[in-house]
């Protein structure tokens, strides 16, 4: 009960705080307005880092009235993450240079390193389960480079709604998990409140139930304080100083997995290609996932699990007593599976596609659904089930085709949804699907499967401008959807349809490409 006070202390101060932060910023008209490579349609406050910046603060406050903190720890860390927080805000409304913030990111980490006493001072016990290896003098270079990754992985993640702020929540627990192992009940607290800040900004920017877009993001202000929070507490409790170490320093590696290999994997893939490291483009995960068709919602919910996984694997080889050298080369045969496989982005999306598939994931591009398995008298009185399960509450089109060449009553149809809303034609398509699938209960010959929108843009391998390796050699469907045999048209909550149904002596020939 004690934790899951904190959790919702923590909640409640960054809800309100966002909640009034969005108001004042569309009257201050600090919003981030659609265009260029963005892809949200609507102006957006980027206040989310006002709900974390909050419970810091409150996390920080509480801690140290009832445990009594060093002062120098808590100027540190107040001084950074308002630094952060502030460089941050600056970014989102000026786009200022990376080199600025690079420099600012730097002095942060420095503060960190003699104002707090935080720095890396060994890679704990990979030679021996006695010796440590110690840093010596590289080790106050290696915490700015680590503390400037960090920050920087968080924010180059933050690409979707609700991905890095999920992906924060759950590594934040997960350390909270550790230290409270520890014996540390007073930086448990501080980061149980901290974590109750994201879901508290989350509860503004995840897409659930009928919300299709975010009320705010979470913006450079969010993102580098959170970087930030989390190179202060991976450097903190994986070495030995004021506090117990918590964590191996091998540990902090799978503990922030997914922001460190999404990252490295995209720089090292833009050098491999001949680009800058710091040259934009659409390769991260969350980008190929979306590509695939996973929506934003279900690429968050995955990207969150895997992270978890690999926050279990690094915690459960911690306390199995499993030797640091051994989880060190697992995490390095892990990067180097992640980074072959993201080398080739245009294999992993079709494989993608499967696993959305498999989990039963509603495909982002789906646009209709598919039938197959029914005689062509049998597709005129399935309209009538169509009228029922769909009619009340969107437009539609069924078609039945026959395919070139096909055997005498072999046919299919599409069931094409009428949406502008791309959204809400998601949340359709697995609404039909699933009332389809009562109706024909028992017809193990009928198959029922969602109707993708194939489009050069979600296939990388039919782009024109990608590179000939990259592109398909050879197209194997068919450019040909056969001759229309029935047809059905009608408008929501329309009690009578419109009907064409071609005679198949006269039918016509569609040779619109296949989607």
């Amino acid at each position: 009960m004690f934790a899951l006070a904190l959790f919702l202390l923590g909640f409640v101060v960054s809800a309100v705080a966002v909640r009034y932060a969005i108001i004042a910023a569309h009257r201050f008209d600090v919003v981030d307005k659609p265009g260029g490579h963005k892809a949200h349609d609507t102006v957006t406050p980027f206040v989310g880092g006002v709900g974390v910046l909050v419970a810091n603060l409150c996390g920080v406050a509480l801690v140290d009235h009832f445990f009594n903190l060093p002062d120098a720890r808590v100027y540190a860390f107040v001084g950074g993450v308002i630094v952060m927080w502030v460089t941050g805000f600056a970014d989102d409304i000026l786009n200022i240079s990376f080199k600025i913030r690079l420099v600012i990111q730097a002095a942060v980490g420095l503060a960190m390193v003699y104002g707090a006493g935080i720095a890396l001072q060994d890679l704990g016990h990979l030679a021996s389960p006695t010796e440590v290896v110690s840093l010596g003098i590289i080790g106050v270079p290696l915490t700015l480079i680590a503390t400037m990754g960090a920050i920087n992985a968080l924010n180059m993640i933050d690409g979707i709604d609700g991905l890095s702020g999920s992906i924060s929540i759950v590594s934040l627990l997960l350390i909270a998990f550790a230290v409270f192992m520890s014996g540390d009940t007073a930086h448990f607290t501080q980061i149980l409140v901290i974590a109750g800040g994201v879901a508290g900004f989350l509860y503004h920017n995840l897409r659930y139930l009928n919300r299709r877009r975010a009320r705010c993001f979470l913006g450079d202000n969010g993102s580098m304080q959170l970087g930030f929070v989390f190179a202060w507490l991976l450097s903190d409790f994986s070495q030995i100083g004021v506090t117990p170490r918590a964590i191996t320093p091998i540990t902090t590696l799978w503990l922030f997995a997914v922001p460190l290999i999404d990252t490295l994997c995209v720089m090292l893939r833009r050098i491999w290609m001949g680009r800058s490291p710091f040259h934009a483009d659409r390769n991260h995960l969350h980008h190929l996932f979306l590509r695939a068709g996973f929506r934003v919602q279900d690429t968050v919910l995955v990207l969150a699990f895997i992270q978890l996984c690999f926050g279990a694997i690094g915690l459960g080889g911690m306390y199995a007593g499993v030797d640091e050298l051994t989880m060190l080369i697992a995490f390095i045969g892990a990067f180097a599976l992640c980074f072959y496989v993201l080398l080739r982005p245009w294999r992993l999306v079709p494989l993608l596609r499967r696993v959305n598939r498999l989990l039963g994931f509603t495909s982002a591009h789906a646009v209709g659904v598919h039938l197959s398995g029914l005689g062509a008298d049998e597709f005129a009185n399935l309209s009538e089930i169509l009228n029922r399960n769909i009619c009340p509450y969107a437009d539609f089109r069924f078609s039945v085709y026959r395919p070139d060449a096909a055997a005498p009553g072999e046919c299919y149809g599409v069931i094409e949804l009428l949406c502008d809303d791309q959204d809400l034609s998601q949340t359709q398509v697995a609404r039909i699907i699933a009332s389809l699938r009562r109706e024909i209960r028992g017809r193990r010959s009928v198959r029922i499967r969602q109707f993708v929108d194939r489009k050069p843009v979600h296939d990388r391998r039919q782009a024109a401008h990608q590179k000939p390796v990259e592109r398909r050699q050879g197209e194997r469907r068919s450019a040909r959807r056969g001759t229309l045999v029935y047809r059905v048209e009608s408008a929501a909550g329309e009690p009578s349809v419109r009907v064409n149904k071609p005679t198949l002596a006269s039918a016509v020939v569609e040779t619109v490409v296949q989607h």
